[in-house]
């Protein structure tokens, strides 16, 4: 499909002779709505056949910038002999009406309708009708896409916020810029550098307060990033700014390494019913260093507890990762959009096979796609003083979609688990490396950073019992087709040095990004993880 974008017109003149961007999505919401109109609108379907007229619409000899109607009419005659005469017809129709008036919106429900009067009972059904187009509205209600922030259409889906404000007084001036930026997870990258930039005796006191505090006076779920290894550009040791006498320095390292050990000794005795979890990054110093080793088995402890602790995987070359979907360059997500495998099987009976399968799921990803785009061009419509459009970040956030069921998908093609058979697994990352081209494809097509990661899904009860270090490795195998993602590790060991050391070797021998540790037995509190 890549080599077939470049075939396409890059420019299209309007009936009024504009001349507008070519964008595939408008072809594919035409012909939803006129299989809408007969009463035979299927979501993935309807890509399917938004992919074959692309296809011939590739192969014919363009003039430099051709017309609506020239491009219409083509529509039309690829629809109808490619089998769909009726739908080719009504397509025809309704572009006729279209040319004839545009298209009257509801007075009743536009962009400039206050999202508040809505907030009660029918944001959802708003999302719906503005944001989304309505072939990825019906993506959605038939389960093949799951789309996040549905609650909040006009915000972000998770924010990176500006951690050198948690430091400043009055801080929480800072608290309703980012409430009004939204998302319902907030990460807070280094604040352990904090004290290397600003030295004061109460500022550790104060800046644990005030993180500690942050999800109750948020109400949100928020994870502190800590021990990264590169530090942040905002501090002191970051290396291109200028070097720092050897003294210097070594008095940040002991400021910032005080603050940790007054931090999470805090942070461990916290009673209340909001905590921040802690995103403990590792990297050789975090194994070798004694004082390290002492946090990081500390931490274990905790985790196997239950407490929301999860490891990060620093590796080179940089970026560091921060959450799915996340790092330094990306100061927020857009939109988390979830791919249901298994329900592609039940819309689409004829995949029943891998290799139909594997057909299908371009179509599947290219939904996702073109959710991030609305939800972009929503947000770009919105006023100038929106707090999304400060400071570019809505052009640098990203968009994340994370396919759903992917071992079950793979048991009812292979007849085993990804965990078990290396020819399950093997389709298991086909399935990934599918879908990570299509988004690659669709997102430089959109100008739009689309990211993809395996969400954390534990094996199946009978898998357990493969030694921790396999499961380390099949998932390794998986992050590796896509942009990093979760694995849940539940271990029968409560030894933290064991531990300590097999964390460790998934370090130096897989690529794991992330690691959840939960002790057999123990139930997590999945609720207070911001992702």
């Amino acid at each position: 499909m890549s080599d077939e974008v470049a075939h396409l017109p890059a420019w299209v003149r309007r009936r009024d002779g504009s001349q507008v961007p070519f964008d595939a999505d408008h072809i594919c919401q035409a012909l939803f709505a006129a299989a809408s109109s007969l009463g035979a609108a299927s979501a993935f379907v309807n890509r399917e056949l938004t992919d074959v007229v692309l296809h011939f619409l590739a192969q014919e000899a363009w003039p430099t910038v051709p017309t609506a109607g020239e491009i219409s009419d083509l529509v039309e005659k690829i629809v109808r002999e490619v089998g769909h005469p009726e739908l080719a017809r009504r397509y025809a129709q309704m572009q006729a009406a279209a040319s004839e008036s545009a298209t009257k919106e509801d007075p009743g429900l536009t962009k400039a309708t206050p999202i508040g009067r809505y907030l009660a009972n029918c944001l959802e059904s708003y999302a719906h009708q503005i944001v989304y187009s309505p072939d990825v509205s019906a993506a959605a209600r038939e389960g093949l896409v799951r789309l996040g922030g549905m609650d909040a259409p006009a915000a972000l889906a998770s924010l990176v916020l500006e951690t050198l404000k948690l430091a400043e007084l009055p801080w929480w001036l800072a608290l309703e810029d980012w409430r009004a930026l939204g998302g319902t997870s907030w990460l807070v990258d280094s604040p352990d550098w904090v004290c290397t930039v600003q030295r004061h005796p109460a500022l550790t006191p104060h800046l644990c307060d005030t993180l500690l505090a942050l999800p109750t006076l948020a109400q949100r779920c928020v994870e502190l990033h800590l021990n990264v290894s590169e530090p942040p550009v905002w501090s002191r040791g970051y290396p291109a700014r200028p070097l720092f006498a050897a003294d210097d320095e070594d008095a940040a390292q002991q400021e910032r390494s005080s603050f940790l050990d007054i931090f999470l000794e805090r942070w461990k005795a916290l009673q209340a019913p909001r905590i921040p979890a802690v995103a403990w990054h590792l990297h050789p110093d975090a194994f070798n260093a004694e004082t390290s080793r002492r946090r990081l088995l500390g931490l274990i402890r905790l985790a196997l507890q239950g407490k929301p602790v999860r490891f990060v995987f620093d590796r080179a070359p940089p970026p560091i990762a921060l959450a799915e979907g996340f790092d330094r360059k990306c100061p927020g997500l857009l939109l988390e959009v979830g791919l249901d495998l298994p329900a592609l099987m039940r819309c689409a009976p004829a995949v029943g096979d891998g290799s139909a399968l594997l057909k299908s799921l371009p179509g599947l990803a290219r939904i996702a796609a073109s959710a991030a785009q609305q939800k972009r061009r929503y947000l770009r419509d919105l006023p100038a003083d929106a707090a999304v459009k400060r400071s570019f970040v809505l052009e640098r956030s990203s968009a994340l979609v994370v396919p759903i069921g992917l071992d079950e998908v793979v048991q009812r093609i292979t007849g085993a688990s990804l965990w078990r058979s290396p020819l399950s697994l093997d389709f298991a990352r086909q399935i990934l490396q599918t879908l990570k081209k299509t988004l690659c494809q669709s997102g430089r097509a959109a100008q739009l950073d689309l990211r993809m990661a395996c969400p954390g899904e534990c094996p199946t009860h009978s898998d357990r019992e493969l030694p921790p270090r396999r499961q380390l490795e099949i998932a390794g195998k998986l992050h590796t087709c896509v942009d990093g993602g979760m694995m849940n590790l539940e271990l029968p060991d409560s030894d933290p040095d064991a531990i300590a050391e097999l964390l460790e070797w998934a370090w130096s021998s897989t690529q794991v990004a992330y690691v959840q540790l939960q002790r057999a037995g123990i139930a997590l509190r999945q609720g207070e993880l911001p992702i």
